[in-house]
């Protein structure tokens, strides 16, 4: 079966070791929509970001533990200045036969009891040690790393079974969101055709065999985004690849990723990520006046 364009594929998790984390590279720590089969645990350590879980959008400031389970569509934006994050992906085969004890059968998944443990959560602390000496241990590439790792994962596992209150009671099951296939046929369509600098609302919602105007409201239902603004967000996040991993041109950086001149380009990538596209490739970042502020192109879209 094809991977869908939107799955994370950037990292590669070791078969017999399916576990990474690592530290978000640049300030305004952002990703466009996306899943992938591991379960996923940010941990914000300067600023504050917006995270959409299957559909619920929670604002998670320093110190929060944001909490994917495996299978999730989910995304981050709208950074503070010099947003930094530490990530960490895990397979659920890790925790090898015991897998369907922490998984009891009348019980909701684990790791979707909840998608944010604040800093004032009673039980964040515990999990805040864990996660660092997991991420030590990570790091050390010490012998015996992955038995103290697993060991770890297992105490994070058993806080989120016995200390989390479970979906039921906090006021009914989490649905799965059934709208994956309609979703897959958009994001498909915008991951494959972003640098048509020609793209369109309406050329999306044909292409997808979808009404514009029931378009332009799901997908807004579904994201929180409009149709222009997630478009952008996915040209910027090709663009911050490219920067980083060719020698390119800035110019030919952004007509390969759709903008249709030089200055939206950088009026757009400097007003989201603080800093111009130059700059975010050498590391010397500016602080912007305002990166949550609007702006709007030539027909008046508001991008952010």
């Amino acid at each position: 079966m094809e991977c869908l364009p939107f799955y994370e594929k950037e990292k590669r998790l070791d078969h017999s070791f399916p576990f990474i984390a690592w530290d978000s590279e640049k300030p305004g720590f952002w990703f466009p929509f996306h899943w992938h089969p591991q379960v996923e645990i940010v941990c914000i350590l300067k600023g504050s970001v917006e995270a959409i879980v299957n559909g619920k959008s929670e604002e998670g400031g320093q110190g929060d533990i944001i909490v994917v389970d495996s299978g999730l569509i989910h995304g981050y934006s709208n950074p503070s200045p010099a947003a930094c994050a530490r990530i960490f992906q895990f397979g659920l085969e890790i925790f090898s036969e015991t897998l369907a004890d922490i998984y009891e059968p009348e019980a909701s998944p684990l790791f979707r009891r909840t998608s944010i443990v604040s800093s004032h959560d009673a039980v964040h602390g515990r999990l805040e040690t864990l996660l660092d000496g997991i991420f030590e241990e990570y790091q050390r590439r010490q012998a015996g790393r992955r038995l103290a790792i697993i060991s770890k994962l297992y105490e994070l596992a058993l806080i989120f079974l016995r200390d989390l209150p479970t979906e039921d009671a906090v006021g009914g099951r989490i649905k799965r969101n059934n709208n994956y296939e309609r979703l897959e046929r958009i994001f498909t369509f915008l991951e494959n055709n972003f640098d048509d600098p020609n793209l369109s609302l309406e050329i999306v919602a044909e292409k997808t065999c979808l009404n514009k105007f029931y378009f332009s409201r799901y997908l807004k239902e579904q994201t929180g985004r409009s149709f222009f603004e997630h478009l952008s967000r996915i040209r910027l996040h090709h663009a911050e690849r490219r920067l980083a991993e060719t020698d390119l041109p800035v110019t030919d950086i952004a007509y390969m990723c759709g903008f249709n001149s030089l200055a939206t380009f950088n009026r757009i990538f400097k007003t989201y990520t603080g800093t111009t596209p130059s700059a975010y490739r050498t590391g010397k970042y500016c602080v912007p006046r305002s990166v949550n502020s609007a702006i709007s192109d030539k027909k008046g879209v508001r991008h952010f």
